[in-house]
């Protein structure tokens, strides 16, 4: 079964967990990048960032190709803002044709509780099976599960490769 890890990373909390998910899978990976980026600012970008997430905002993405028919499944990544998907998977998930190929997602947040934003994206991929919450590195507390949690949904999508 062929696997591709298509994310969005702001401060490269999801590009670290996509990298290792596909160290681990052997997943080819395609990261999402914004035509025109989100400001530095920490105000700005929550107030943009925030903002693009709860209006649906589909921005721009830069150069991304992806061909869909090469692959049998998709594993999403994404931050969190405002309690939903960034605002470039809303883009991607237009670009999308097959959303059932969408099987398993992984966000990450501040707070580590990531249910609202993965109930939104079952509610347009109604094929999840697997996801796991993970917290920003910027949370001492909540971080330091990440790598177990990793873990289990690595070996949870790896089940499923073995049994499709």
């Amino acid at each position: 079964m062929k696997t591709a890890i298509i994310y969005y990373s702001l401060e490269g909390n999801t590009k670290a967990a996509a990298q290792k998910i596909s160290d681990l899978t052997g997943a080819d990976i395609y990261e999402i990048i914004m035509h025109k980026s989100i400001p530095s600012d920490s105000g700005a970008k929550f107030f943009k960032g925030g903002m693009q997430a709860v209006f649906g905002i589909c921005p721009p993405l830069k150069n991304f190709k992806f061909d869909e028919n090469k692959y049998d499944r998709i594993i999403l990544g994404t931050p969190v803002w405002a309690g939903k998907p960034a605002s470039p998977i809303n883009t991607l998930l237009r670009l999308i044709k097959d959303k059932n190929k969408i099987t398993a997602v992984f966000t990450l947040s501040g707070s580590g509780n990531n249910k609202g934003c993965i109930a939104k994206l079952n509610k347009k991929c109604h094929s999840i099976k697997h996801t796991v919450s993970l917290a920003d590195k910027a949370n001492k507390d909540l971080s330091g599960q990440n790598s177990q949690k990793l873990n289990e949904f690595i070996r949870s999508v790896n089940g499923d490769n073995k049994n499709g």
